[in-house]
């Protein structure tokens, strides 16, 4: 509760500069007769919790502006998949994005995915929110691109969704004898080859057809919703494994955020942490809403108990992040690590 309050501390204190047009980051002078159109691309379905939130967000910016900023948004991977997006977004050509972040042109953007960083939801704020040491990094990794980095969106926790049974989860020693789609980024792809699963990166835009032809046996690095809304009709079964705490970078083109009065930049950071921070809950009773939901649907879904929870986490921490050092930096790692030391 107290980390709640903390946080919403921060936004109000955030609102009483944007009403005296504070800020740091550099915005034009306010004039009421600026209208601002950006593009917002999003990855997930029109009825996503994360899609249906960022419609509320854009109400709210177009009403607290008075109008000044409009923006639009295109989910379901409308504008490209994620991977392209971002480079986009790099680029200027698209404005905004709530998406997953890919490792190509800055390996430390992905830090928050670290698997079985997040222990439990109650722990978010703290461990990847505004002002943690996560937050900073990524922030400055994606200011290295000429991104503004505003927040993220919790999705709630991962599992894996598959057309086959999945044998010895939990023993990292056993081919699994599966074939799963992964990101292409190491922080996704290595845990699960470190727990005995082979790996493909297809395009995600691609991975309902691939399971729906046996190309791939299944998939990584969704949270439970999106099992459910995106492909339900083609998984056979769901395993709870909570492996990523699954949240989407809230990210705007510098040179776009630059080009707001400071009063419009603030209210947009505003709100987007009021997202974060509405999300998590939202993330936690919609992991429990769609695990009913898959198994209404009459797909098998699996909760491991905390026993077998513990014994992934220790072997993913133990084994993968050590890998992700490539990555993320040795610096990073190393406090990542101290974390649960």
């Amino acid at each position: 509760m107290k980390k709640i309050v903390s946080v919403l501390f921060l936004s109000a204190l955030l609102l009483i500069l944007a009403a005296c047009g504070g800020g740091e980051s550099g915005g034009k002078e306010s004039s009421d007769s600026d209208v601002v159109n950006l593009r917002l691309a999003g990855q997930s379905p029109d009825d996503h919790p994360s899609t249906q939130a960022l419609y509320r967000f854009v109400d709210k910016v177009k009403e607290r502006t008075s109008g000044r900023v409009n923006i639009k948004v295109y989910p379901a991977n409308q504008l490209g998949d994620y991977t392209t997006v971002y480079e986009e977004i790099s680029h200027g050509t698209i404005e905004m994005g709530l998406i997953t972040m890919p490792e190509e042109l800055n390996g430390q953007v992905t830090v928050a995915a670290a698997p079985y960083l997040v222990p439990d939801y109650a722990d978010a704020v703290d461990i990847i929110g505004v002002g943690s040491y996560v937050h900073d990094v990524v922030k400055e990794a994606n200011a290295s691109l000429g991104i503004e980095f505003l927040g993220y969106y919790a999705n709630g926790y991962g599992g894996l969704g598959t057309t086959k049974e999945i044998k010895n989860l939990t023993d990292p020693t056993v081919d699994k004898g599966l074939l799963l789609r992964s990101p292409s980024s190491s922080v996704y792809k290595f845990p699960m080859e470190d727990l005995g699963f082979r790996t493909t990166s297809i395009p995600f835009a691609d991975l309902y057809t691939a399971m729906q032809t046996g190309a791939s046996d299944g998939w990584s690095g969704g949270d439970v919703a999106l099992n459910y809304t995106g492909f339900r009709d083609v998984l056979k079964h769901f395993y709870f494994t909570k492996d990523f705490f699954n949240a989407d970078g809230f990210i705007i083109n510098q040179n776009a955020f630059s080009k707001l009065t400071e009063e419009d930049q603030e209210i947009i950071k505003v709100l987007a942490n009021e997202m974060f921070i509405e999300s998590i809950d939202e993330s936690k009773a919609g992991d429990a809403e769609f695990l009913v939901k898959l198994a209404d649907y009459g797909i098998n879904v699996v909760e491991l108990s905390d026993a077998d929870l513990s014994t992934l986490a220790e072997t993913v921490r133990s084994k993968t992040w050590n890998r992700l050092e490539g990555e993320f930096g040795t610096d990073v790692v190393e406090e990542l690590i101290r974390l649960y030391q």
